[in-house]
């Protein structure tokens, strides 16, 4: 399949990038290109391991809901079809080829119901409906290139207002690009999608948690699925 890997990161998080980083040199396989999206006066910081393509952005808001913003707009960063996107604390665990990401040509999207989420309700706020399902089960998760235009154009459509001013007005960080992106696609583009429960699904990536530090535990775990 022809998709890129995206990261949106910033200074505090490049301790956590550069392993993850490393995880996808050992592991990933038959992806275009690594894409990383820092803010301008983190760039003189950013690690780099093989070949990955830094972008600058110019955050206009709230950091925290600027990259949410960002990865909105990872269509203008990618080439590929497909965007696979992975957070700074992401570090793969096994090999993992693009095309494992896909179902008949599909990329797979999981959903959950019955969770009780928080972001379920924020969504509600930005697209107008309520959905049961949880879309943020875990990473990567792949989106067709073309979806993000057509996203933010339906948002500056309901919202009279580009996407990136709705979202930095919403009070208390209440917006979640995933949760929200996630059910619109489900509503709008299902067939673009194979939608599975996350338990039908096998794992590629071990999530750690940015804002709790990278903790001498943390770091032998790390070290031990690198060197694995």
């Amino acid at each position: 399949m022809n998709c890129d890997i995206f990261y949106r990161s910033y200074k505090n998080d490049f301790e956590w990038l550069a392993y993850s980083l490393k995880s996808v040199d050992k592991f990933a396989m038959g992806f275009n290109h690594v894409n990383i999206a820092v803010p301008t006066e983190d760039l003189a910081y950013v690690p780099s391991v093989r070949g990955e393509r830094i972008h600058i952005v110019h955050d206009n808001c709230d950091g925290y809901m600027a990259q949410q913003i960002t990865k909105l707009y990872a269509d203008e960063f990618c080439e590929a079809d497909y965007v696979a996107h992975l957070d700074s604390d992401c570090i793969l665990e096994r090999k993992l080829c693009a095309g494992d990401l896909f179902i008949g040509g599909k990329p797979v999207y999981l959903r959950e119901d019955g969770t009780d989420s928080h972001w379920i309700d924020v969504a509600a706020v930005t697209l107008g409906w309520r959905d049961s399902n949880e879309y943020m089960r875990r990473l990567p998760i792949v989106y067709p290139k073309w979806i993000y235009a057509e996203f933010r154009e339906w948002i500056k459509q309901k919202h009279k207002m580009p996407l990136e001013h709705w979202v930095a007005i919403q009070p208390a960080r209440e917006f979640s690009e995933f949760q929200s992106l996630g059910q619109w696609a489900h509503k709008y583009h299902h067939d673009a999608f194979h939608w599975l429960h996350p338990s039908e699904f096998p794992t590629y990536v071990n999530q750690f948690w940015s804002w709790g530090g990278i903790t001498p535990e943390i770091k032998d775990k790390i070290h031990n699925i690198l060197a694995s």
